[in-house]
């Protein structure tokens, strides 16, 4: 049957029009026709073509089955094993192995429901889009056509060639191939993961921009940020406001408000009120320098700095210095270019300073060239001691023993039980020093003695300081917040 309407309604009505079938069997019992063979309908811009087909009378509704195949404006291409198509609403459901397919993404799933009107495809038991780059899979998805459009909702995974998405709700641009996340999203790839919930990645460029709850791993570091760009293709990722990353292996947290993670130099730094904490459950160590690093030495192993008007502060150890270098491999805080530390209430300098650390606490320290340590007793008598090179004993967060190896001058004030009993200058090549709660207890003299003690009405005011007695109490951080004081 060639050329006839399949509906008694009038023609402006857009009825449903048979281009051809086999064969037609009229059944006045369920009131349809039954059309068999090479089925070839049409309506408006819309071919159909199905084995067989079930057009209900005084209706603009048919039932099609069999190897069903609709075309729209000669691009957008429909296949399944059966559907139902009303006329009236322009609504089609395809069901069983369907396809649809158009210029820019092929669309597989077994429940199809297309709006040919508006041009708008709705699956709902599970469908997988491909294209030239990425492929989709998702057990909700919506395909709007003339804006080329599509939704996921539900259990939604994105195949790109650089990174597997696993999200909650994304949109996706099927022409500049540009993945909105919409909702709850975690993004592999490498040895990087990044999660979030309100951003987008450019599957052509490899260009991602993250904008709601951030996070990331990379490396042994996982952490967070209010906004993360990742550029894949110069493998860079940079970090805004509100950073926090997390050093799982070294227990380091670094923080601040601009980042930079560059993945094939093993490279990264932080600025802007830039922060390094050295974790400790006791006393952990707060440092900031105007900028933060890390990269890699030959060895794989992580060092970390901090430059340019560093200061660091905890409870019992405060310092400022230029410069400050943390190979994590030998547990060593390198301190350069005039150093100045306190510890315990004791000032130290040297023309460059070291300090060990165990579980990210100080244990040790080495003053290298022009050492000096003073101690403050009141606002005129200062306990002072230098010499070539220090050693310094740390045991529960306090200095208990340093040892001066070679040109080794100390001014002190010796007590005798709570009294001051003048002012002894002594010059030893080596000496030990003993501090117990915070103040000098007792100072041996090891080799090559001269000194002597004189009363305190003797003392020249002249005679009170050692040769570059220099006293920084302004500079030192009395609290956390101090540190980041210009």
């Amino acid at each position: 049957m060639i050329g006839c309407y399949l509906s008694g309604k009038a023609q402006d009505k857009a009825v449903i029009y048979i281009l051809n079938s086999d064969s037609t069997v009229i059944d006045t019992k369920h009131h349809l026709n039954r059309l068999i063979g090479q089925v070839e309908l049409q309506h408006k811009n819309m071919l159909m073509f199905c084995d067989s087909l079930h057009q209900y009378q005084d209706s603009n509704y048919v039932e099609a089955f069999g190897n069903v195949h609709v075309i729209q404006n000669d691009t957008l291409n429909l296949w399944g094993d059966f559907m139902t198509y009303n006329g009236d609403t322009e609504l089609a459901k395809v069901r069983n192995n369907v396809i649809m397919k158009d210029p820019q993404i092929t669309l597989t799933t077994n429940f199809l429901d297309y709006d040919a009107a508006r041009r708008i495809g709705y699956y709902f038991d599970g469908g997988t889009i491909k294209d030239t780059i990425n492929t989709l899979i998702s057990n909700i998805g919506y395909y709007y056509v003339a804006s080329n459009e599509m939704f996921f909702k539900d259990s939604v995974k994105v195949y790109t060639p650089q990174y597997t998405m696993y999200s909650d709700t994304l949109k996706y641009q099927t022409e500049t191939k540009l993945i909105t996340i919409l909702g709850p999203t975690y993004i592999y790839g490498d040895n990087r993961t990044l999660y979030s919930e309100n951003g987008w990645y450019n599957s052509l460029t490899a260009h991602a921009e993250l904008y709601k709850n951030n996070k990331l791993t990379y490396d042994t570091y996982w952490g967070s940020a209010d906004t993360i760009v990742v550029d894949s293709l110069s493998s860079t990722a940079s970090l805004h406001q509100n950073i926090h990353l997390y050093d799982t292996l070294n227990n380091v947290i670094i923080e601040g408000n601009y980042g930079e993670i560059l993945k094939n130099n093993d490279y990264a730094f932080i600025t802007e009120r830039a922060l390094l904490i050295l974790v400790n459950e006791s006393d952990s160590l707060f440092i900031h320098g105007d900028t933060l690093s890390v990269n890699k030495d030959t060895l794989g192993h992580n060092i970390m700095k901090a430059y340019y008007n560093t200061k660091f502060y905890s409870t019992d150890l405060q310092g400022v210095c230029d410069s400050m270098v943390f190979p994590t491999a030998d547990s060593t805080v390198f301190l350069y270019r005039s150093p100045i530390v306190w510890a315990s209430g004791n000032q130290l300098t040297a023309t460059d300073i070291d300090m060990h650390l165990r579980n990210n606490q100080v244990d040790l320290f080495h003053l290298n060239n022009k050492a000096m340590i003073i101690n403050q007793l009141d606002s005129v008598m200062f306990n002072q001691i230098k010499g070539r090179n220090m050693t310094g004993h740390v045991q529960h967060n306090e200095l208990q023993l340093v040892f001066v190896d070679g040109s080794g001058e100390a001014l002190y004030y010796p007590d005798d039980k709570g009294v001051i009993i003048g002012l002894d200058k002594t010059v030893s090549s080596t000496i030990k020093i003993f501090l117990e709660q915070k103040k000098v207890k007792d100072i041996v003299f090891i080799t090559k003695v001269e000194g002597q003690l004189n009363p305190l009405f003797m003392v020249q005011t002249e005679e009170q300081f050692l040769k570059d007695f220099q006293w920084h109490i302004e500079k030192k951080p009395q609290e956390k917040e101090d540190i980041f004081k210009k």
